[in-house]
């Protein structure tokens, strides 16, 4: 993560984008981190989980996780926010998923960072173990609670808040949040999103659920 972001200066220091001139170049801008699952093989496979499992909760069109997503940011009223979209290298060259994101919000990916190619000179392995730390990182990461990629994520997310000995993990200014873009939340947001650390199997992480567990308790 450090090579890729240093190197271009957009999360821990500014791009060079005329957005973002306002800011400081030595301050840190907040940034939310989005596992983007709309690709076509993971539509047909959603489609088909969720008629096996008779729900609705797992597929999730580009404008849906964008209207979540804004909501999510809209909440926090800190605007100019860049939101990194981690998505597969196929959708690189769809320049619909960098667009309806709306003023205040700054949509990146690996070709608008101008970073693809470094990743492209490493196997995929490492291409998804970069983009791991960058959601891992990120001031808010939202992903797909059926998602292994996600849950792994969110997991470690967790782990760290609850490290940091927050009194409540529901707070509106606790560090580590996550949601899960496919499961509806307040004010049509997305869900916030904990693993539930009690549980005796791995199960939910390896295999996705609906039923997250949430501020308040299993849903």
């Amino acid at each position: 993560m450090s090579f890729v972001m240093k190197q271009k200066g957009l999360f821990l220091g500014l791009g060079k984008s005329e957005t973002m001139n306002q800011w400081n170049r030595n301050k840190p801008l907040p940034y939310v981190a989005v596992h983007m699952r709309i690709e076509i093989d993971w539509i047909i496979h959603c489609k088909k989980l969720e008629q096996r499992l008779n729900t609705n909760q797992i597929c999730s069109s580009k404008k849906e996780i964008v209207e979540r997503v804004r909501n999510i940011v809209i909440g926090l009223k800190k605007t100019p926010i860049v939101v990194y979209l981690a998505v597969a290298d196929k959708l690189l060259n769809d320049s619909s998923i960098l667009e309806d994101w709306r003023e205040g919000i700054l949509p990146y990916e690996k070709k608008k960072l101008g970073v693809e190619g470094i990743y492209n000179k490493y196997p995929y392995l490492i291409q998804s173990a970069i983009d791991y730390e960058v959601c891992l990182q990120a001031d808010i990461f939202v992903g797909n609670s059926f998602s292994t990629f996600s849950s792994l994520i969110v997991l470690e997310r967790t782990h760290k808040m609850i490290k940091t000995s927050v009194e409540s993990e529901c707070g509106t200014d606790v560090r580590w949040p996550s949601y899960a873009y496919n499961i509806q939340g307040e004010s049509n947001g997305a869900m916030r999103w904990i693993t539930n650390m009690s549980e005796s199997s791995l199960q939910t992480i390896s295999y996705g659920t609906d039923r997250i567990y949430d501020c308040k308790g299993h849903i």
